[in-house]
C-alpha cells in the first residue's frame, strides 16, 4: 500500500512539473487571439491536475506542488495582461491600462478559480499556497521588459502592486472556503457568497489596476489630477467592474458545478478529516464492504440495531415501556448469538447492551 502511494505520488509530482513547465513555456510564445485560446486550455488543463495533486501523500511535497502550479499558472496570466496590446477582439479601455481588458481579467479569473477548486478537492491551506503566487502576473510584466515600466519606474508601487495581485486571489480561498467545502450548501447560496466575494474583492482590483494606470502615466503627479483621472475614467471602471465580476462569478460557479457534477456522477462521498484535508470514498463500494463485516461478524446487525436505538434515545425519543421490551429483544438476541458463534465482537455488543441498559435506568429514575 505504501509503495502504491507512493508511486502515485511521484506520477502526481511529475504531471506538476510537466504542466508547470508547459505553462511557464508556451504561454509566451503565441500572440493574438489565438494565444488566448491557448492560455484558456493552459488554464484547463491546470485545473484538470488540482485532483491529481490530491493524491500526493505528503503534505510538505503537495504544498510545494500546489506553489509551483500557482507560480506557472499566475505566469500564464501575466502573459495574458502583455498580450492584451496585440488583440482587437474586445473592446479595449481609453483611459485605462490596456494590460486590464476582458481577455486577460477572464484568464486571471480562471486562475483565481482554479484557487477555489483547490479548496474544494482538497484543503484551502493549499489553495492559500497557489493563491500567494498571484504576485507572478507583475512580476512577468517585469521580467519581459527587464525595467520597472509597468510601474512606472516606481519601486514603491512594484511593492503594492506585487502585494495586492497576492492579496485577491488569497481572499478568493478566504471567502469562498467555507461554501466550497459544504456540499450541503446549495446552489444559490454559492452563488450568493462567489457575487458577494467578487464584489469584496473588486475593490482590491480596482485599487491594482487604478495604481498602476496612474503609475504609467508620468503627467499624474498630484490629487487634483488623480481626481480628474477618476472623473474621465468612469466609464472605464464600470466597464472593468463588469468584466470582473461576469468573469470570476461564471468561473468560480463552474468550479462549484463541475465538482458536484464529478462527485455525483461517480458516487463519490466525501469527508474532512480533523485536519481539514478532503477523504474521498466510493459510496457503492463502501456499502458492499459493510455487508461483507456483517457476514463474517455474526454481531454486527445486532450492534447496529443498538447504535440506532442509542442515536433516537439521545434525541429524547423515550417510552419506557418500548424501551424495556428493546432491552428484552436485544438480550434474547445477543445470548442466541453467544449460544451459536465462537468468533465476532461478542465484548463489543455487551458493552453496548450495558450502557444501554444504564442509560435507560437512570433516564426512567
Amino acid at each position: 500500500m505504501g509503495k502504491r502511494s507512493s508511486a502515485t505520488g511521484n506520477v502526481a509530482l511529475l504531471c506538476v512539473v510537466l504542466i508547470g513547465i508547459m505553462n511557464i513555456y508556451v504561454s509566451p510564445i503565441y500572440g493574438g487571439t489565438s494565444g488566448f485560446v491557448v492560455l484558456f486550455l493552459l488554464m484547463l488543463i491546470t485545473a484538470l491536475a488540482v485532483p491529481v495533486v490530491q493524491t500526493i501523500p505528503k503534505h510538505v511535497v503537495k504544498f510545494v506542488a500546489y506553489i509551483f502550479l500557482g507560480f506557472s499558472a499566475y505566469w500564464a496570466v501575466g502573459a495574458a495582461t502583455d498580450l492584451a496590446h496585440s488583440t482587437a477582439l474586445f473592446e479595449s479601455f481609453k483611459y485605462i491600462s490596456g494590460s486590464f481588458g476582458f481577455l486577460p481579467i477572464a484568464i486571471f479569473a480562471m486562475a483565481n478559480a482554479i484557487v477555489v477548486l483547490i479548496a474544494i478537492v482538497d484543503s484551502p491551506r493549499y489553495g492559500y499556497g497557489f493563491a500567494w503566487m498571484g504576485f507572478v502576473l507583475v512580476a512577468y510584466n517585469i521580467a519581459l521588459t527587464s525595467n520597472l515600466d509597468f510601474v512606472g519606474g516606481r519601486p514603491d508601487m512594484l511593492l503594492l502592486v506585487l502585494v495586492l495581485s497576492s492579496l485577491i486571489p488569497s481572499l478568493w480561498c478566504y471567502l469562498l472556503a467555507g461554501a466550497a467545502r459544504n456540499l450541503k450548501f446549495s446552489a444559490l447560496n454559492r452563488f450568493y457568497a462567489t457575487v458577494k466575494a467578487g464584489f469584496l474583492t473588486l475593490a482590491v482590483f480596482i485599487l491594482l489596476v487604478t495604481i498602476v494606470t496612474i503609475s504609467q502615466h508620468q503627467n499624474i503627479d498630484n490629487f487634483s489630477e488623480i481626481g480628474e483621472f477618476f472623473s474621465v475614467s468612469s466609464g472605464d471602471i464600470l466597464k472593468l467592474c463588469w468584466y470582473y465580476l461576469l468573469s470570476h462569478v461564471a468561473f468560480v460557479m463552474v468550479v462549484f458545478f463541475a465538482n458536484n457534477l464529478v462527485l455525483n456522477a461517480f458516487d463519490i462521498e466525501k469527508d474532512i478529516t480533523e485536519t481539514g484535508d478532503a477523504v474521498y470514498h466510493r459510496a457503492a463500494t463502501e456499502g458492499y464492504e459493510e455487508d461483507e463485516v456483517e457476514e463474517k461478524n455474526p454481531y454486527a446487525s445486532i450492534i447496529k440495531e443498538m447504535k440506532m436505538f442509542q442515536d433516537e434515545f439521545r434525541k429524547g425519543n423515550r417510552n419506557k415501556l418500548v424501551c424495556v421490551q428493546k432491552i428484552g429483544k436485544f438480550k434474547n438476541e445477543l445470548d442466541l448469538l453467544v449460544s451459536k458463534y465462537e468468533y465476532g465482537t461478542k465484548d463489543d455488543a455487551e458493552k453496548i447492551l450495558y450502557q444501554i441498559e444504564k442509560n435507560t435506568e437512570f433516564a426512567f429514575k
